[in-house]
């Protein structure tokens, strides 16, 4: 989306630029900071009445770049403007390390602020660990920051599942016993092992380990 962003003043300096930049993100809690302003030569900032501002990237947080539309007296000047924008974000760290196959508690992570540019993409906020029944799948040092990776998935059946094969239909119900060759959420297709048969066949994971073959 292209925004403009329109200054007019009696003259330009580098907080106005910011100031309209974090108005028009509608961001107030944002921190930007101005790198460079690239204006034409002989020129100087404060000598210009106005300013409009569009983005030259989609980007969101992180260094961007701007095209200034400067004015001065009726006259249009073009330059460049580079700005580092960002914003803080909650992360947790771990108290002590903690392995393979624990329950997570909120008690065990303290919450820090930090820039989300320094933060992991998949990082689990506090508000992500309060009741909620999550379990590491790798162990984690103490200081380590919280992330998606760490979990393990909520499979509703796992690889080596002992489960039971229900062929339900409206004029027949069997069960078998089977065996899970493939991890599946609630609803995903799952591999599994007729035990009866000893064949190889696919149906739909429920919960309770019971697999829906159709």
């Amino acid at each position: 989306m292209i925004f403009f962003i329109t200054t007019l003043l009696i003259s330009l300096s580098n907080s106005d630029i910011e100031k309209q930049i974090r108005d028009n993100l509608n961001c107030p809690d944002c921190e930007i900071k101005i790198l460079s302003i690239h204006i034409p030569l002989g020129m100087r900032l404060d000598s210009f009445d106005s300013v409009e501002i569009v983005p030259k990237d989609s980007k969101v947080f992180g260094r961007r770049v701007f095209t200034a539309y400067f004015k001065k007296e009726g006259k249009n000047f073009i330059g460049t403007v580079f700005a580092f924008i960002d914003k803080k974000v909650k992360i947790v760290r771990a108290k002590r390390r903690l392995e393979r196959g624990e329950t997570l508690k909120p008690d065990e992570f303290e919450t820090q602020d930090i820039f989300s540019t320094l933060a992991p993409q998949d990082f689990i906020s506090p508000d992500d660990i309060e009741n909620a029944n999550l379990i590491l799948k790798v162990p984690m040092g103490k200081g380590e920051i919280l992330r998606r990776t760490h979990i393990q998935e909520d499979f509703a059946i796992r690889k080596g599942d002992k489960v039971k094969l229900v062929l339900n239909s409206s004029s027949i119900y069997i069960e078998f016993p089977g065996l899970a060759l493939s991890n599946a959420k609630e609803g995903e297709r799952v591999k599994v092992r007729n035990l009866s048969s000893n064949k190889i066949i696919y149906g739909e994971a429920k919960s309770g380990k019971v697999v829906e073959i159709k």
